[in-house]
């Protein structure tokens, strides 16, 4: 019988505010199976699980977090070419 760990990290703006959220879940080795595998087995196993759980939730909220600055950054840009093009109009 497993049990479910959970590992969420959370980027927020100055606010307060939750800008990304990831959460990533594992099954660890609950009492049974540490005493039927064995500590150090069960042990090698629940720490595997948290690391590679905490590296798929670090790298995926990274991406996730770079991908929404350069949409907002190529936005900012897009604006700024309008504003631009209206200016040059006006004129």
């Amino acid at each position: 019988m497993a049990k479910t760990m959970q590992i969420t990290v959370s980027i927020r703006d100055e606010k307060g505010e939750s800008i990304l959220t990831n959460t990533r879940e594992r099954a660890i080795p609950y009492i049974e199976e540490i005493e039927a595998k064995g500590f150090r087995t069960a042990f090698h196993d629940l720490e595997r699980a948290i690391l590679e759980s905490r590296k798929e939730v670090c790298d995926s909220t990274v991406s996730e977090y770079v991908e929404i600055m350069s949409l907002k950054k190529r936005q900012a840009r897009s604006e700024n070419r309008e504003n631009k093009l209206k200016q040059e109009d006006m004129e």
